[in-house]
């Protein structure tokens, strides 16, 4: 008979208990399932706001809303996969078609900025959908990121962009991360920022003094970037040092015909990549860095695998209370390419956990690599289930 994880950690405690111990038991547990369920609801929290989206609309007609109801629904399909490919599979073509079987919830929002068309999306549909299409989904803790912008000032030299500058880089910037579902964070540049780093050290890429500017910053990952025109018939060779760019180009251009260049490095746990943007405009580099940034994100962390389909063994030391075990359980259900888990042993804090999923351990490690509340301690990707040998170790954290 198929046991519950509740009744697998009593089993695994083993101690006989007198009537009223075990009525004193199960009112415990009927308690801590309940904070299982609460931090259950609070985990999924998250991914709930990946189904939701916003327009701007001239009205609050039908034709109007189910004219850009589709682009919503395209925008939260983008934003759960991680891949803009999406868009192109045909039988999601097909169901942006019927975009209401997959609503929720709609309503509007008033503001200086206008009329705003807020909708949500059903995600059991959504699931299925994309399980069809082929598509996984990206429901691992998404990196925080930093971004130290320096640019290089026609009239005022090299300085450092901030989050508040009523600009159009700004503004397409903060739209682009939460169209995207990540949060990209920029620095407060108060006194002890300007303390602990200078514009010359964004512009030239000094990563210890950006790395040490960083640290009272709660993020995963460190964005260093440059912003700065050149003409688009200049030299439009990467500029890897602290020198100007304003010699690229001549005083004398028309502004309008410059081309904004965005170079960026970023530095997330062991990965490490540089992206180089052109556009013909701030609102457009903005949105183009945004994307290349995490298209290169989700491509790591929830990229096919050449593993395939595997049964491997997950082990969770410290976790000493059953409401963690179920936490544990839970956070491995919410993962998209996990198909199945059980738990197999429940011994003095340690869990293992059976995991049935896409990509293999591996996959399932860079899936959980920025979520907060677990250490990885161990990967062994040569482990046999069969034998049960534990593919990947955690630690509990908090």
């Amino acid at each position: 008979m198929k046991q519950t994880t509740a009744q697998l950690i009593q089993t695994g405690q083993g101690a006989s208990r007198s009537v009223a111990t075990v009525q004193a038991w199960i009112a415990a547990l009927c308690f801590i399932v309940m904070v299982g369920m609460a931090s259950s609801a609070h985990a999924n929290q998250g991914f709930a706001q990946m189904l939701a989206g916003e327009i701007q609309v001239e009205g609050q007609s039908r034709n109007e809303r189910q004219q850009v109801l589709p682009r919503i629904f395209s925008d939260v399909l983008v934003r759960v996969t991680g891949n803009p490919a999406v868009l192109e599979n045909a039988q999601v073509r097909s169901e942006l078609r019927n975009v209401n079987d997959y609503l929720l919830q709609f309503g509007y929002q008033s503001s200086d900025e206008g009329l705003t068309l807020i909708a949500s999306f059903d995600e059991t549909r959504i699931r299925q959908l994309l399980q069809r299409a082929g598509f996984p989904l990206w429901t691992g803790q998404r990196p925080q990121l930093l971004l130290w912008l320096a640019e290089d000032d026609p009239t005022r030299g090299v300085r450092l962009v901030g989050r508040t500058e009523e600009r159009d880089f700004i503004k397409a910037f903060q739209r682009e991360t939460r169209r995207r579902g990540i949060q990209i964070l920029m620095p407060l540049l108060d006194l002890q920022d300007q303390m602990a780093i200078t514009p010359r050290d964004v512009w030239g890429r000094f990563e210890q003094e950006i790395a040490a500017a960083s640290a009272r910053y709660p993020v995963e990952g460190v964005i260093s970037a440059r912003l700065f025109q050149m003409e688009p018939d200049g030299d439009t060779t990467v500029l890897l040092s602290g020198e100007s760019a304003g010699s690229a180009f001549s005083n004398d251009a028309d502004e309008q015909s410059n081309l904004y260049v965005l170079e960026a490095r970023i530095n997330i746990g062991d990965l490490r990549f540089v992206e180089v943007i052109e556009a013909e405009s701030e609102a457009e580099v903005a949105e183009r860095f945004v994307n290349q940034v995490v298209d290169r994100i989700a491509q790591v962390f929830i990229g096919e695998s050449e593993d395939g389909n595997a049964d491997i063994i997950v082990r969770f030391r410290g976790v000493n209370q059953l409401s963690q075990v179920l936490q544990a359980e839970q956070l491995l259900q919410q993962q998209g390419q996990v198909y199945r888990v059980q738990l197999r042993r429940y011994q003095q804090g340690t869990a293992d956990f059976a995991v049935q999923l896409n990509g293999g351990a591996r996959w399932l490690s860079q899936a959980l690599e920025f979520e907060r509340r677990i250490e990885r301690t161990d990967l062994n990707l040569e482990a046999d289930a069969a034998e049960q040998e534990v593919a990947l170790e955690f630690r509990w954290v908090r």
